[in-house]
């Protein structure tokens, strides 16, 4: 089945009420597309979130999915959709966008540069919805300065460094 059908029919069935059959469908969905699907996804993946309507437990899967890809695909291009993605999140899955950091931030380890590869990507995207991101990670760090002060600071260390070479200027202006 093509990428689109499974999109689609995994957004129909974001809401479902826990439904074993229909949990069970949505993880084998997701597996799929994990296992086959192009970077381009993530973009559609994050549309699915919402504090309200998806099951917890299927978000966690689906935010696991979207690193799998990375992995799977390449984290420069992966990161490109996800901050194409990530600004549909505000405001209707503020609580989704939090924990998608933290993930992010968790995720970066040697040879896996997520913080570099997603301050890069955010500065392709309009200053305020990459304003609404770094908030976002200065939140987590003030909560939990302890887990995630320095990954915070060196994310906010990149995205600095690209405002300097004029990468975003359209970021250093707004």
């Amino acid at each position: 089945m093509p990428d689109r059908k499974l999109l689609d029919e995994l957004y129909r069935m974001r809401d479902f009420a826990g439904e074993e059959d229909d949990l069970e469908r949505f993880s084998d969905i997701l597996n799929e597309l994990g296992q086959n699907a192009s970077a381009e996804v993530i973009t559609d993946l994050c549309r699915m979130l919402e504090d309200d309507v998806i099951e917890p437990s299927a978000a966690g899967d689906l935010l696991e999915t979207i690193f799998y890809i990375a992995d799977r695909c390449g984290i420069q291009a992966s990161m490109h959709y996800l901050a194409l993605g990530v600004p549909g999140l505000f405001p209707r899955a503020e609580g989704w966008a939090v924990r998608l950091h933290r993930m992010l931030l968790n995720a970066d380890r040697p040879g896996f540069p997520y913080i570099e590869a997603y301050s890069r990507a955010l500065r392709t995207i309009p200053a305020r919805a990459a304003r609404r991101v770094v908030n976002t990670l200065l939140d987590i760090k003030r909560t939990q300065p302890q887990l995630y002060l320095e990954k915070v600071d060196r994310f906010t260390e990149a995205l600095t460094r690209g405002e300097e070479t004029g990468e975003n200027p359209a970021f250093a202006s707004n």
